[in-house]
């Protein structure tokens, strides 16, 4: 159950849910960056912040940054850190 401008790492905090995440939700670190498994297709496109980030490291359609994404209903994310170590 998400508010009106949260984002999803927003969300998943409050759900206690482990989430990478490192400047706090600007979206300068890249580090709450996930996947989205289903609901791509119900997200609005990337803000200015979130789109840069995605310019400059390469990010496939599904890669997103949680705190740059409002939640939808039916979305689902996974967080996988040895692909992060692994793209470097």
């Amino acid at each position: 159950m998400s508010q009106k401008d949260q984002s999803v790492l927003d969300v998943a905090l409050r759900a206690k849910v482990a989430l990478n995440h490192t400047c706090g939700g600007n979206g300068t670190c890249g580090t709450c960056r996930v996947f989205v498994i289903q609901g791509l297709e119900k997200l609005g496109p990337r803000n200015e912040i979130e789109a840069e980030m995605a310019q400059d490291r390469v990010f496939q359609a599904s890669e997103r940054l949680a705190c740059q994404m409002e939640p939808v209903d039916g979305l689902v994310v996974f967080q996988d850190i040895f692909l992060r170590w692994q793209r470097r």
